[in-house]
């Protein structure tokens, strides 16, 4: 961690070594329990337009089956804002375009609540989603970037927990908003809770160590290792073994990492996708059947509840049994349990079960997709890659309700909607085995060349 020049003696710290090796302090706690509440945000904004979809379609006089552009609309504005937001973070950095982020959200949420059209509700979908998907690729990579290696994936995986925990929050606050004071309240406490975390954000939460260094900002990355706890010398010299990328987009594909990620995208596309049509989808089959408001609140609920728990022990697993034995299993039964939800869309008690092991399998598996990226990319283009492989999950999360909305308007069963979508997880299932197998063998050659040097 620390070292002297050869020149001259001058103390150097090494950023990344000095997280690394020391234990975790109580500004790194802090940092990523505040991404992992931003997260929460994201979680509570995807299951509200699910829940309160029906009775805006009621209001507006459209049919519920033309729901689906409106449930992707703010999805392509998410996968939009992950890779613009994600570039901007590689340069800018992650917590100043956090904020702005944040902002959108609140701002276009609001909006929602008083759309006075259906063109115009697409709209303010679409912007909320530029905040939702231009934050992500930032707290990801501000919680990689402050997680000691030994437990990154752990701690990724754990915040991205407050994904379904703000789900299942959310769904069982809007399950007694809705009963007393109808849907627009919904969109009121979307809106406001993005405004109370911005403020929050900006007094507390520091900026990336890694980045400021990498950027030269000598000043700011003193003060916050200041505010985890070390002195340092007048003289000393603060270092990174990175540098900044001269253009992150393309550095993402760069050092032998084009293929990795290509094949990584498959998970993302795939577990977000199937993730996101049952959030949205089961609240409208189950009102389809009669199942009262407050009851598919309930049972959306169960989902967030699942997730939690898949995505909290997700990282963990990994770590202790490696990446193909923790995620196969969760893609195939994810599979499995989410044709079990389309023929169980009839009873709450059958579609609770079956959407909470939804969230359980898929939270899982679209968690460990997540701690693979924050491991795949350094830091120079951390926040670019995180953000390309979130892009590609908001492109499934678009995707899927555009094709289970028009499963349904052409008559086929819920049945067959969610067999068709939950069949796509074993193709996920698959390229994690490829990727798997690359990154081993990038290993295996990284050794090799080793040997030949040494």
């Amino acid at each position: 961690m620390l070292g002297r020049s050869s020149q001259m003696t001058q103390e150097t710290v090494n950023v990344g070594r000095l997280i690394d090796d020391r234990p975790m302090g109580r500004l790194q706690v802090l940092t990523i329990a505040l991404c992992a509440l931003v997260n929460m945000l994201d979680g509570v904004d995807t299951q509200s337009i699910g829940v309160a979809a029906p009775f805006i379609a009621e209001t507006m006089g459209v049919p519920i089956t033309s729901f689906g552009p409106v449930f992707s609309a703010a999805l392509l504005g998410a996968a939009l804002g992950a890779i613009g937001f994600g570039a901007l973070a590689d340069r800018l950095g992650r917590k100043r375009l956090l904020v702005v982020a944040l902002f959108l959200m609140s701002a276009f949420t609001l909006l929602t609540a008083h759309a006075p059209d259906f063109t115009w509700l697409l709209v303010y979908r679409f912007l909320a989603g530029l905040g939702l998907g231009g934050a992500t690729p930032c707290f990801i990579a501000l919680t990689s970037e402050y997680a000691p290696a030994r437990h990154r994936s752990a701690c990724v995986t754990l915040m991205w927990s407050g994904f379904p925990l703000g789900a299942m929050i959310g769904a069982l606050a809007n399950s007694a908003l809705l009963e007393s004071h109808g849907w627009r309240a919904i969109f009121y406490l979307g809106g406001v809770l993005p405004l109370v975390l911005a403020a929050v954000v900006i007094v507390w939460l520091p900026e990336s160590l890694k980045f400021l260094v990498t950027r030269g900002f000598d000043g700011a990355a003193r003060r916050v290792i200041a505010r985890m706890g070390v002195a340092l010398g007048p003289n000393t010299a603060l270092v990174t073994d990175e540098r900044p990328a001269g253009a992150p987009l393309r550095q993402v594909f760069a050092q032998g990492r084009a293929l990795a990620t290509f094949v990584l995208w498959v998970p993302f596309f795939t577990s977000m996708g199937i993730l996101t049509v049952a959030v949205l989808w089961t609240p409208s089959l189950l009102r389809l059947n009669g199942i009262s408001p407050a009851a598919t609140a309930f049972v959306v609920a169960f989902n967030g509840l699942g997730a939690f728990v898949g995505q909290a022990v997700c990282g963990r697993l990994i770590e202790r049994v490696g990446t193909v034995p923790a995620l196969m299993p969760a893609f195939v039964l994810g599979a499995l349990v989410t044709a079990g939800l389309g023929y169980g869309a009839s009873s709450v008690p059958a579609a609770a079960t079956f959407i909470g092991l939804n969230g359980l399998f898929l939270g899982f598996a679209s968690a460990g997709a997540i701690a693979l990226a924050a491991r795949l990319y350094p830091t120079p283009v951390r926040s670019s890659g995180v953000g390309l492989g979130m892009a590609m999950g908001r492109f499934g999360q678009m995707v899927g309700p555009l094709v289970a909305g028009w499963m349904l308007s052409s008559g086929f069963t819920a049945g067959q909607i969610m067999l068709a979508i939950g069949s796509t997880a074993m193709i996920g299932a698959a390229f994690v085995v490829w990727f798997h197998i690359l990154m081993t063998r990038e290993k295996a050659d990284a050794g090799a060349a080793q040997v030949r040097i040494g």
